[in-house]
C-alpha cells in the first residue's frame, strides 16, 4: 500500500507560521492581560492558554532553520532578524521585560550558531564550539528562551528530517517550559511536509516580522 507523505505530514510552512502566530498571541494575551487580574477559579484557563502558547517557539525556531537551508542570502536573513529584534525591544520593555531581550535575538543567535557550525566538518571535534559560545552569549544577555533556544535550533539543524531524533534530543531543551505544550510544538514541526503552502510573494513574509512588535504594542496599549 502506498502512503501519501503529505497526509502523514499535513503542515506546510504557511500553516506552521499561522499556528505559531496564533499560539504566540494567545500566550502573550494570557501572560500580559489575563495574569494582571487573575482569579483563582480562572487559573486553569490561564495554564491551558500558556500551555498552548508553548507551541510557538519550537515552530518559529524550526522555521528559522528551514529558512537557513532555503535562503539565498543568509547574511541578509540575519540582518532582517537583527533589525526587527531591535525594533521589538521597545514594546518588549514597555511590557516590563527589563533586563532581558526578546525572542528574535534568540532566533538570530541560533541562526548564527548554525551558520558557523555549517562551516565545520561534521566529523570535527570543534563542531560543538560555535553553539556553546553562542549559547553562553544568549545566557549572558538573557534572551527569551536563552541557551535552551540555541540548543533546540542546533538539534533542528543536525537532525533535519530525522523526526525521532528531533523529538528525543529537542525536548530536553524545552522541559523547563512545560512538557505538553512544547511536545505538541515539536510534533507540529515534525509534521512539516516541506511545502511552502498558501503564503506566496517576496514581501508578504515581512508581515510576520512586523506582527511581532506590533502585537506586543497593541497588548501594551490594552493594559494601560
Amino acid at each position: 500500500m502506498n502512503h501519501n507523505p503529505l497526509k502523514l505530514k499535513p503542515f506546510s510552512g504557511s500553516a506552521l507560521k499561522v499556528i505559531a502566530v496564533i499560539s504566540m498571541t494567545i500566550d502573550h494575551i494570557a501572560l500580559y492581560v489575563m495574569a494582571r487580574n487573575l482569579h483563582i477559579q480562572e487559573f486553569w484557563l490561564y495554564e491551558v492558554l500558556r500551555g498552548f502558547g508553548r507551541l510557538a517557539f519550537p515552530i518559529f525556531a524550526f522555521l528559522v532553520i528551514e529558512g537557513f537551508f532555503h535562503s539565498h542570502n543568509v547574511l541578509r536573513y540575519m540582518a532582517t532578524l537583527l533589525i526587527f529584534a531591535i525594533v521589538s525591544e521597545i514594546p518588549w520593555y514597555l511590557l516590563g521585560q527589563y533586563g532581558s531581550h526578546n525572542v528574535l535575538f534568540t532566533l538570530l543567535l541560533g541562526l548564527i550558531a548554525v551558520y558557523l557550525t555549517d562551516r565545520i566538518p561534521k566529523d570535527s571535534w570543534v563542531l560543538i564550539i560555535p553553539s556553546l559560545f553562542v549559547a553562553i552569549i544568549a545566557s549572558w544577555i538573557n534572551t527569551d528562551y536563552s541557551w535552551h533556544g540555541i540548543g533546540l535550533m542546533i538539534v533542528f539543524y543536525l537532525f533535519r528530517e530525522r523526526s525521532l531524533f528531533i523529538y528525543l534530543f529537542g525536548l530536553p531543551f524545552l522541559l523547563e517550559y512545560g512538557l505538553i505544550g512544547t511536545s505538541f510544538g515539536l510534533f507540529v514541526c515534525i509534521a512539516y511536509n516541506g511545502q511552502r503552502g498558501f503564503i506566496h510573494g517576496k514581501w508578504i513574509k515581512y508581515i510576520f516580522y512586523f506582527y511581532y512588535p506590533i502585537h506586543m504594542m497593541v497588548i501594551w496599549l490594552i493594559v494601560q
